[in-house]
C-alpha cells in the first residue's frame, strides 16, 4: 500500500479564511460590541447583591455572554500566533496578535468586579452558588483561587494590572519572538534562521554541530543586552505585583508558581531534593552518551547529538506519523487513529519556513475545538521524540474538547504529564520492535539522553531562575551576571560531566522570556518522573491483563483540569506526591534505563 503524503503546513481556513478575511473582521467586531454590552451589563451587579435568586441568574448571564466573546478573542489569538510561528516577521500576524490581546484584557477587565465579589463571598453562599449545574463548571478553579483571596487588589487596581499587562508584562515576551525571527545565521556556507540552525545541533557530524552553536550563541551574544532587559522586566514586574499583593500575606515567587502549577510547595522540595541526589544518572547517561561517540567530553553542542548509528538515517515526515501513531496504538487504538488524523487533517504545522520560531508546541481552537501543533522537522530521531511530546498534548486537548473551558484549563505540571507519556509509548516501542543493535542504541540513547536532560538540564534552569529571581529583587540583573549565575548553575547540576558550559542558555531558551509564566521548567520534570510512574504502573496493569487500562489514563487526563496534582495522584494512583517514594519509585525507573543503555551495543 502506498504511504500517504500528510501536508505539512497548518489548514486553518475553516476558522477564519484569512487573517484579514472580512469574516474575522465581523466577529471582532460583533466581540466587541458583544463586550460592551457585557460591561453595561456588570454595572447592575450591585442592584442584584444582596437578591439570593437575582444573583444566580445575574451571574449565568454573565457566563453565558463572556464565553461567547472569550472563544472569538481566544480563536483569533491562536491563528496570528500560529501565523507569526511560521513567520516571526509578519506584520499582520502581530498586529492582529495584539488586537486579540486586548480584547481579551478588556474582557478580563470587564470581568474583574464579578471575579472579585466570587472570590470573596462567604462559604455558605460560595457553596450555594456552586450548586447550579452552569455556575458549578467552575468550582475547582473558584476554589483554587480562593486560596489565595488575601492576594487581591481591589477591583480597579486588578483592572489596572490586566489594561497595563497587554502593552507592559506581555510586550517584552513578543519583543522576544520578534528577536528570534529577526536573527539570522550563516552555517555551512549559507544563510540560516534559528529554528533551522537549531536543528542542525543534532547533526551526526561533531563539526557541523560546533559550528551551528558557535553562531547562535554569536547571534545572541549580539542580543544580549535586549534579552536581558527583557529577563529583567519581566521578573520585576512580577516581583512588584507580588508585593503589591503582599499586605496581608507576603508569598514569594515558587509560592505563587506552585499555585499557578496547583502542586503544593512540599511536593515541588521534595521532588527537587530527590532530583538532586540522582543528578548522578544523568551525569552517567551524559559519561556513557561520550564513550559511544568517541569523545572524551561532551560540550554544550554535543547535547543533542544523535547516537553513531544513525548517520544516513533520515525519517520522513510521513514515517515519523506512521512510527508514533503505532505505537500509540498498541496502548490505545484511538490514540493511534488521532495522531493519523492530525496529520491527514494538516493540523500539524512542520515544514521549515524562512523566519520562523523556534521550539515546538501544541496550542488549540476554542470553537470548534481543535489542537494543532507546531514543529520544525528535519528527520531526526530527536525530531520524531519532539513531534510525538507535542501529539501527546494534542491528545489531552481531544480527550476534554467536550469539558466546559473552565475545566479544559490545565496546569503546565499535569501538561507535560501527557506529553512525556507519548514520548516513552514511542521509545518503549521502538526499543521492542528493534531488530539490530543499531536500532536498540538508537532508542536507549533516547532514554539516556532525555535522562540527562531531565536530571540534570532542567534542575539547571531552574536553579539558574531561582538565583536571577533572587538578585533581581535587589536591583537591575546585568547579561554578565547572568552568564555567571548560567554558569554557576551548571556546575551545580552538571559538575564536570561536561567539558564546558553554556554561559548565553539564559538567552537561548525562550522558555526564561515567556510572559505568563515564571519557572517555565520544572513541570518538566514533574511531567518526566510522574508520567514515568503512571507508564509503569498502567503498562504493569495491562501485562497482567487487565481491562480498560487506556481508559483509566484517559479518565485521569480528564480530571488534570478539575483538582490538583496531589489529588488528582491520590485518585488515580492511590499515593501522595509530597513523599519521597513516589518520586524514589520513578527515579528507579531512570536508573534502570540508564543501565539498558550502558549494555546496549551500536
Amino acid at each position: 500500500m502506498q504511504q500517504p503524503v500528510y501536508p505539512q503546513q497548518w489548514h486553518n481556513q475553516h476558522i477564519y479564511p484569512s487573517l484579514d478575511s472580512a469574516m474575522l473582521e465581523a466577529d471582532m467586531s460583533l466581540a466587541r460590541a458583544s463586550l460592551d454590552e457585557l460591561t453595561g451589563f456588570i454595572n447592575g451587579l450591585g442592584a442584584v447583591r444582596e437578591q439570593a435568586d437575582a444573583l444566580q441568574d445575574f451571574l449565568r448571564e454573565v457566563r453565558l455572554r463572556a464565553q461567547r466573546i472569550r472563544n472569538i478573542g481566544w480563536n483569533i489569538a491562536v491563528l496570528a500566533a500560529s501565523q507569526g510561528s511560521q513567520d516571526a516577521r509578519d506584520p499582520l500576524a502581530k498586529q492582529l496578535a495584539s488586537r486579540a490581546r486586548a480584547l481579551n484584557a478588556d474582557l478580563f477587565k470587564a470581568l474583574a468586579p464579578v471575579e472579585d465579589l466570587m472570590l470573596g463571598l462567604p462559604e455558605s453562599e460560595f457553596e450555594r452558588l456552586m450548586q447550579d449545574p452552569l455556575l458549578g463548571e467552575e468550582d475547582y478553579r473558584l476554589r483554587h483561587e480562593r486560596r489565595l483571596q488575601d492576594q487581591r487588589l481591589p477591583v480597579e487596581a486588578e483592572q489596572l494590572v490586566i489594561g497595563l499587562g497587554t502593552d507592559g508584562l506581555h510586550a517584552w515576551g513578543n519583543l522576544y519572538n520578534d528577536l528570534v525571527g529577526k536573527i539570522r545565521l550563516h552555517i555551512d556556507g549559507r544563510e540560516r534562521g534559528l529554528a533551522e540552525a537549531s536543528n542542525l545541533l543534532s547533526s551526526p557530524e561533531r563539526a557541523l554541530r560546533r559550528e551551528a552553536f558557535d553562531a547562535i550563541s554569536a547571534g545572541w551574544e549580539g542580543e544580549q543586552e535586549t534579552v536581558a532587559a527583557i529577563l529583567n522586566a519581566l521578573n520585576g514586574w512580577r516581583l512588584e505585583l507580588a508585593r503589591q499583593r503582599g499586605k496581608v500575606r507576603q508569598l514569594d515567587a515558587l509560592d505563587l508558581s506552585c499555585h499557578q502549577s496547583h502542586i503544593e510547595r512540599a511536593t515541588l522540595d521534595t521532588m527537587m531534593a530527590e532530583t538532586y541526589r540522582a543528578r548522578g544518572l544523568g551525569q552517567r547517561a551524559l559519561a556513557l552518551m561520550a564513550g559511544k561517540l568517541g569523545i572524551d567530553e561532551l560540550g554544550p553542542e554535543d547535547l543533542f547529538a544523535p547516537p553513531p548509528a544513525s548517520v544516513s538515517r533520515t525519517i520522513t515526515f510521513e514515517e515519523a506519523i506512521d512510527i508514533i501513531a503505532a505505537a500509540f496504538a498498541r496502548f490505545d487504538p484511538e490514540m493511534g487513529e488521532f495522531a493519523r488524523m492530525m496529520a491527514e487533517r494538516g493540523w500539524i504545522d512542520a515544514a521549515p519556513t524562512p523566519n520562523r520560531r523556534t521550539g515546538a508546541y501544541c496550542t488549540k481552537f476554542a470553537e470548534p475545538v481543535e489542537p494543532r501543533v507546531f514543529i520544525t522537522y528535519a528527520g531526526t530521531m530527536d525530531n520524531v521524540i519532539t513531534l510525538a511530546h507535542e501529539l501527546g498534548h494534542a491528545w489531552h486537548n481531544w480527550l476534554i474538547r467536550d469539558l466546559p473551558m473552565s475545566q479544559r484549563g490545565y496546569p503546565m505540571t499535569l501538561a507535560e504529564t501527557a506529553s512525556i507519556f507519548a514520548e516513552t509509548l514511542v521509545r518503549s516501542a521502538l526499543f521492542e520492535q528493534a531488530q539490530n543493535p543499531e536500532q536498540r542504541q538508537a532508542i536507549a540513547w533516547a532514554e539516556a539522553d532525555g535522562a540527562a536532560t531531565f536530571l540534570v538540564n532542567i534542575p539547571a534552569r531552574f536553579e539558574f531562575e531561582l538565583a536571577l529571581v533572587a538578585e533581581r529583587e535587589q536591583g537591575y540583573v546585568p547579561a554578565a551576571r547572568l552568564k555567571s549565575l548560567t554558569d554557576e548553575a551548571w556546575g551545580r547540576w552538571y559538575e564536570g560531566s561536561l567539558a564546558r558550559y553554556h554561559p548565553l542558555f539564559w538567552a537561548a531558551k525562550a522558555h526564561f522570556s515567556i510572559a505568563g509564566f515564571g519557572f517555565y521548567n520544572y513541570p518538566y520534570l514533574f511531567g518526566y518522573l510522574f508520567s514515568l510512574g503512571v507508564y509503569h504502573q498502567l503498562m504493569s496493569r495491562q501485562a497482567q491483563g487487565e481491562a480498560n487500562v487506556a481508559e483509566a489514563y484517559r479518565a485521569l487526563l480528564r480530571d488534570t483540569g478539575r483538582m490538583s496534582a496531589e489529588d488528582l495522584v491520590a485518585k488515580h494512583l492511590g499515593q501522595d506526591i509530597r513523599e519521597a517514594a513516589f518520586w524514589q519509585g520513578s527515579l528507579a525507573l531512570v536508573a534502570a534505563a540508564v543501565d539498558r543503555f550502558e549494555q546496549t551495543q551500536g
